[in-house]
């Protein structure tokens, strides 16, 4: 049930690849930040930057452990500086 379980969630995962989508983030393990899409994929990033409870828009790129890898996605007028 388990292995019929986690096989679901990638394929419902890979039908977004490739589309941004809004991403509630909670918790950060080893450099890599996690959270979920509205939909309920998970979803993981790379960042140095306290995303915590912070709704960010990301590309969802490729199936990762349980769940998705993306990339944040930031407008220019987001960034520090601008």
């Amino acid at each position: 049930m388990l292995a019929l379980a986690e096989e679901s969630a990638r394929s419902f995962g890979q039908r977004f690849l490739g589309s941004t989508m809004p991403v509630l983030w909670e918790k950060k393990s080893g450099g890599v930040w996690s959270g979920y899409t509205g939909n309920d994929i998970k979803v993981y990033v790379k960042s140095g930057d306290d995303l915590t409870n912070q709704l960010i828009p990301v590309k969802l790129e490729g199936i990762w452990k349980d769940g998705v890898w993306g990339k944040l996605v930031r407008s220019s007028a987001s960034e520090p500086g601008f």
